[in-house]
């Protein structure tokens, strides 16, 4: 075992520790204070101590017990860690930050003291930097939802600061371009306009044909009928409430197909029930912004840190993207979705079981006009999706979108490229 593990697992430590788990923190400090009067010059009591100290929120007195443990012994993570958590309650924020660097330096892996790091740096208005340490334990632990919420509001944050600079767009050489066949359905004729003019300047330079279908049967059945008469290599399906803010929307579509055979926005790299959201953190992925028709405010959300995920096994319908053959060898099931619901979960999650490639790219930047409505039409092709797939007998697990609320399209764009940049820096 390391020096590390050997502190953290030493019988005092062990049995403090569970003391305290029981909330005997007098026992907890008689039993250190016995152990020190024996050998006043063990660190791991010392580090106890101001445990202790730091529970019963008598900082300065853990402070001075922490120090006192690393002049015995500097190695342990776990004492610099307690150190930056009684400095920062001690509101001494530049040497708290100090500490937790010193406990990453000894424990790259550990999530906590990059988030505490990074909390320590935001309350002290350095944004870049907390927003890397915040980015840098989302990565570490995903399951540390305080760090995502913190890195989110953090980017944000850096994003109004800065203003409305202008974001570069990426090049991508696709090579040869490749045909689209663009397919959504719509009983609105002024979203479906709009819609149609949305692809119109997106595809701009392509080989294109758009088909909209007005008042379909069901989305199945219009995307099987689309696909019928289609000439596209590739097809592209949406819904008719949305817009995109990445000019360059085609060409990363197109040098997305170099991995995967179908390409959504939010999905989940597991099955287990009848939404996207049902199997919780870590497993769902993508990002997205929500803005209604006529709201002032751009919502950005995120599921997970980076743009690209691979291993998706469901895909959200708001927007699909996929080879022409994938729809050919596994098309919608319009029988038993013949509505409005669950038709793309089960076709994705079909396409991966006939052995295709499926992934999320946020870096599209789709935004939508509607979260979703769950209500009894849903819940009717939820029972349908979970009797044929045997999925949903378990609770939905929790999940959540990290969100930030901003005010321009710019801001928006901004913040996923900065988000985007924080996982090339980590790559």
């Amino acid at each position: 075992m390391d020096h590390e593990g050997d502190f953290a697992a030493s019988s005092l430590v062990s049995e403090v520790r569970e003391l305290l788990r029981q909330g005997a923190v007098d026992d907890a400090n008689a039993r250190v204070a016995d152990c020190l009067a024996r050998d006043s010059g063990r660190a791991d009591g010392w580090y106890l101590r101001g445990v202790i100290a730091n529970r019963r929120r008598e900082h300065a007195a853990a402070i001075a017990s922490l120090r006192r443990s690393i002049e015995l012994d500097s190695v342990p993570a776990l004492t610099w860690l307690a150190l930056g958590t009684a400095l920062t309650r001690s509101d001494a924020m530049s040497q708290a930050a100090d500490a937790y660097r010193e406990a990453i330096v000894r424990q790259p892996a550990w999530a906590d003291a990059h988030l505490n790091l990074g909390l320590v740096l935001r309350r002290q208005g350095n944004l870049e930097s907390a927003m890397r340490a915040l980015y840098a334990a989302w990565t570490r632990d995903p399951m540390l939802f305080e760090a995502p919420r913190h890195c989110v509001a953090t980017i944000a944050d850096v994003v109004r600061r800065a203003g409305s600079a202008t974001i570069p767009l990426d090049h991508f050489d696709i090579g040869a371009r490749p045909s689209f066949t663009v397919v959504f359905c719509s009983i609105d004729a002024k979203k479906a306009d709009r819609t149609r003019e949305l692809y119109r300047r997106l595809f701009a330079g392509y080989q294109y044909e758009i088909k909209a279908v007005e008042r379909p049967r069901s989305l199945a059945n219009a995307y099987n009928e689309a696909v019928r008469d289609s000439v596209g290599q590739f097809v592209v399906m949406s819904h008719d409430d949305i817009d995109v803010l990445a000019e360059d929307f085609v060409p990363r579509l197109v040098r997305l197909f170099d991995s995967f055979d179908v390409i959504g926005v939010v999905g989940s790299k597991r099955a287990d029930g009848p939404a996207i959201g049902w199997s919780g953190h870590p497993h769902l992925c993508g990002w997205i912004t929500h803005r209604d028709a006529g709201d002032a405010a751009w919502r950005v959300d995120v599921l997970n840190p980076r743009p690209i995920a691979d291993g998706v096994m469901m895909l959200d319908g708001v927007l699909l993207a996929a080879r022409r053959e994938v729809l050919v060898t596994v098309p919608f099931d319009a029988d038993t979705f013949d509505g409005f619901h669950l038709y793309d979960l089960d076709w994705s999650y079909r396409a991966v079981r006939a052995g295709f490639r499926l992934g999320t790219a946020g870096d599209l930047l789709l935004v939508h006009a509607s979260r979703g409505n769950y209500g009894a039409a849903w819940q009717r092709y939820a029972a349908r999706f979970c009797a044929k797939h045997a999925v949903g007998q378990k609770n939905p697990a929790p999940s959540l979108f990290y969100g930030a609320t901003l005010d321009t399209a710019n801001q928006a764009r901004a913040f996923f490229a900065q988000l985007a940049a924080l996982g090339s820096e980590r790559a």
